[in-house]
């Protein structure tokens, strides 16, 4: 019989590359978008986000010399509580392990770790699976249509396809925004890293991104007409570089943590959204932070990586966040 390796495996006979694959990790863009807030040591966990109700738009006249016309007599405000807890995970890794490992495996375990923690945090904006509404806690929808002009309707149905038309129907739901019967209108974001000032935050799963980018149809505005007709190397970022860029007002970003849910089919849940619709509290840091510790095991050969924050979030107003549902097949 052959001396194998097949045979022989005992012998070493795999090389152990000394360059670690990176993880698949989702691009999160959610916390980013959040209105944050820290809450200082001693003044309790529960951080209370307030909005101002709108003025009415007085167009009475005052009569000449007066001194007590049209006085407001109640001006209210609503509150958002925002309650701070725990959250993490951790791992051992005994003392034998780290030390037969290969140079590099803390490291790249902390990372994993860090990663982990940045997608926990991030699905506790989007959405919480314990009782915090996050942006899909929205109450205003809108349903992307594949024939409408306008990209679809606020009525629940089937959704189509996503639009560079949808956005800018889900957008107008913002922008349209009803507040003590007074439309006020949405406002955007400024001061987010990357994100150009003023505009609108548009969080799109991938299939609904490729639904936009490769529309064609001859009866709405699509995003590849915009496309053509932007001069420059803007025009060419979008289309080779996979930037899809501003709609209408509209930042649009990919994420691949995203939800899905039936409105009457399969539908990928996006969310179009204003400046103060989401809200973030936490003590010292908003991110997770990575901890090494010894687990106090009787023979200290155990310690543990871990992720750990102190977070809480809420959505503040319903009226500057729309879900938008396009389909998902």
């Amino acid at each position: 019989m052959a001396f194998t390796t097949a045979i022989n495996t005992s012998l070493l006979t795999t090389y152990l590359i000394k360059k670690f694959i990176p993880t698949l990790q989702a691009e999160l863009q959610y916390q980013k978008f959040c209105t944050e807030a820290e809450i200082p040591e001693g003044q309790g966990k529960i951080g209370r986000f307030n909005v101002f109700s709108n003025p009415v738009g007085n167009i009475t006249a005052l009569a000449e010399g007066t001194v007590s016309g049209n006085e407001i007599t109640t001006l209210s405000t609503s509150g958002t509580d925002c309650t701070i807890a725990e959250y993490g995970e951790f791992i051992k890794i005994p003392q034998l392990q780290r030390k037969a490992a290969q140079k590099g495996s803390m490291d790249q375990l902390s990372q994993r770790m860090g990663y982990g923690g940045a997608l926990g945090l991030d699905t506790l904006v989007r959405s919480s699976a314990i009782g915090v509404a996050g942006a899909t806690g929205t109450t205003v929808a809108f349903y992307a249509s594949d024939t409408t002009q306008t990209g679809g309707s606020t009525t629940a149905a089937t959704p189509g396809k996503c639009s560079a038309a949808a956005i800018m129907g889900a957008a107008e739901q913002l922008r349209n925004a009803t507040v003590n019967s007074v439309r006020v209108g949405g406002k955007g974001f400024y001061g987010v890293s990357g994100h150009p000032d003023g505009h609108f935050a548009a969080i799109l799963s991938p299939h609904a991104e490729v639904q936009m980018v490769t529309e064609g149809t001859t009866g709405r505005i699509t995003w590849q007409n915009a496309v053509v007709n932007v001069p420059g190397a803007m025009g060419q970022d979008k289309w080779v570089k996979g930037y899809m860029g501003s709609v209408y007002g509209v930042a649009c970003y990919r994420t691949q943590n995203y939800l899905q849910l039936t409105a009457t089919s399969l539908s990928d849940v996006n969310v179009v959204m204003a400046e103060g619709g989401l809200g973030a509290v936490a003590f010292d840091d908003m991110r997770a932070t990575i901890v090494i510790n010894d687990v106090n095991s009787p023979y200290k050969n155990v310690d543990s990586v871990a992720w750990h924050a102190y977070f809480g979030t809420s959505l503040i107003a319903s009226e500057r966040v729309v879900k938008l549902y396009t389909t998902a097949v």
